[in-house]
């Protein structure tokens, strides 16, 4: 599977992205807090490409996703016009989280390293389980469900 989203290759999202200079600080080197972007981007197309609309969710099931907990390990920077992959993998869905490894790459260079805790919330913000429909499309990509 490939397109637009990324594609899904040995378990393990791939998502495709270039460094603008929107991305960057003055030295042209990418703004810290924008490796989040990345990667909040990449899990939101890999939703996408296992089926899941998080508009859908939000109306059907009253229900969406929040980042509970994020460590990051920022390794090597990233600059202007690089090329970057965003390679996701769920590790745990819980009755109303999930856990995701990020790695942001360059080539075969590691450049930053995330640890995701997503919750499922209602929108008044209160926890939720996460609903069947969803679990079940993200159970084959998952280590442990």
């Amino acid at each position: 599977m490939s397109g637009l989203s990324g594609r899904i290759e040995d378990g393990r999202h791939c998502f495709p992205l270039r460094v603008y200079y929107e991305d960057t600080d003055s030295g042209g080197i990418v703004y810290y807090a924008n490796y989040l972007k990345f990667a909040e981007r990449a899990r939101t197309e890999m939703l996408r490409l296992v089926g899941i609309n998080q508009t859908e969710m939000a109306q059907r099931h009253d229900a969406v996703f929040a980042v509970r907990d994020c460590a990051i390990d920022y390794r090597r920077p990233a600059r202007l016009d690089d090329v970057l992959e965003v390679r996701s993998r769920l590790v745990e869905i819980g009755a109303a989280t999930l856990s995701a490894e990020q790695a942001i790459h360059r080539g075969d260079d590691e450049i930053a390293r995330l640890d995701v805790r997503i919750a499922c919330l209602r929108r008044d913000g209160r926890p939720i389980r996460i609903p069947a429909s969803v679990r079940s499309a993200l159970s084959p990509y998952c280590e442990t469900t």
